[in-house]
């Protein structure tokens, strides 16, 4: 999770999974509430993390993260990797 008031590069990220698979339908479930940006990426553990890296501030992000469970998502933000 992304430390308050960060002004680093954001992620908001839905899930990191074991499989692609698991990651599609999860991705699938996120375009669904309005993330039509969302994508699947390597999270770099050997598994998948469905996220949407359209971030442009910390308080953006909690506004995000606030909808996104609302819609019954779990949602954290992270801190963009480098070279994202």
């Amino acid at each position: 999770m992304a430390p308050p008031g960060t002004t680093e590069r954001l992620d908001l990220v839905f899930g990191h999974l074991e499989t692609p698979n698991e990651a599609e339908k999860l991705l699938e479930q996120v375009r669904g509430v309005g993330y039509v940006d969302a994508e699947m990426a390597p999270d770099g553990c050997a598994r998948w993390k469905v996220l949407y890296d359209g971030i442009e501030s910390y308080v953006q992000g909690l506004e995000s993260r606030a909808e996104a469970r609302s819609a019954g998502l779990e949602a954290e933000l992270e801190i963009e990797p480098p070279g994202a």
